[in-house]
């Protein structure tokens, strides 16, 4: 069961039961055990990784995409900025959803010679107006933050290698990447297997917090740009996995 847990990053107790074949009953009081041995933590309707430390938050609902959009608007104009300068050319990339990764779209509309794949419908449409040719995979469109999930969208994005992924999230801890969206992370998963280079994003309201899903270990990410050097502890543990911190500084 712990090993379910951990290989997932969050698990439902429907989902333990079924894998297991045995009772939710079961399986609750199997996770109530394992919670208090600090193997992970109790969550309303599963378990989550992993026992987080007193200064990190779990988030469990997901604010709007418009809401997230407006909170750190400059830090995110910043991060996307420092994040298009990576992009070299002849390059072909992948940018994944959310607002911070929107940013590294907006900064690539003009750029000439790359070939940019996405999930986002917003980014594909900013982008469409570009020299550069984008591709969007098919597949169940995820209304409200109109992004393109699923096992269509899975397979499709398969199929290619990108030179760089650019990878946003809702909280980092020294557990990992975590997000929201079940759906989404998916394809999160997707851009990390299939792509040279993982770039994660994220302003430094996210350091410390944890969701629902957790997208990938901090070993699987390269580079990390943010707004602000993270904590000493959280720097130590980024620098232990390997990956540059890059902090995006001014104005551009």
């Amino acid at each position: 069961m712990r090993d379910f847990v951990e290989k997932r990053g969050f698990a439902t107790v429907s989902d333990i039961a079924a894998e297991l074949g045995v009772s939710e009953i079961t399986v609750r009081r199997d996770l109530t055990r394992l919670e208090s041995q600090g193997f992970l933590t109790r969550t309303h309707g599963g378990a989550l990784v992993g026992k987080p430390a007193d200064e990190e938050l779990f988030d469990s609902d997901e604010p709007s995409f418009e809401a997230r959009r407006r909170r750190n608007a400059d830090a995110k104009t910043r991060i996307g900025a420092a994040a298009a300068r990576l992009v070299r050319p002849g390059a072909t990339i992948g940018i994944d959803v959310g607002s911070t990764a929107l940013e590294v779209a907006r900064h690539l509309i003009d750029r000439d010679g790359i070939k940019i794949f996405t999930n986002s419908v917003r980014a594909a449409t900013l982008l469409s107006d570009g020299p550069s040719p984008v591709y969007l995979p098919g597949g169940q469109l995820r209304s409200k933050e109109l992004s393109v999930y699923g096992s269509i969208a899975i397979a499709q994005l398969r199929e290619f290698w990108f030179d760089l992924a650019f990878i946003g999230f809702s909280g980092l801890t020294d557990q990992g990447l975590f997000d929201y969206s079940l759906e989404d992370t998916e394809i999160k998963r997707v851009y990390i297997e299939r792509a040279a280079q993982i770039v994660a994003l994220c302003d430094s309201s996210k350091f410390g917090r944890l969701s629902m899903a957790r997208v990938g270990t901090l070993e699987e990410v390269d580079i990390l740009i943010t707004d602000a050097a993270p904590p000493e502890g959280l720097q130590s543990v980024l620098e232990q996995a390997g990956v540059t911190v890059l902090v995006a500084e001014g104005s551009d």
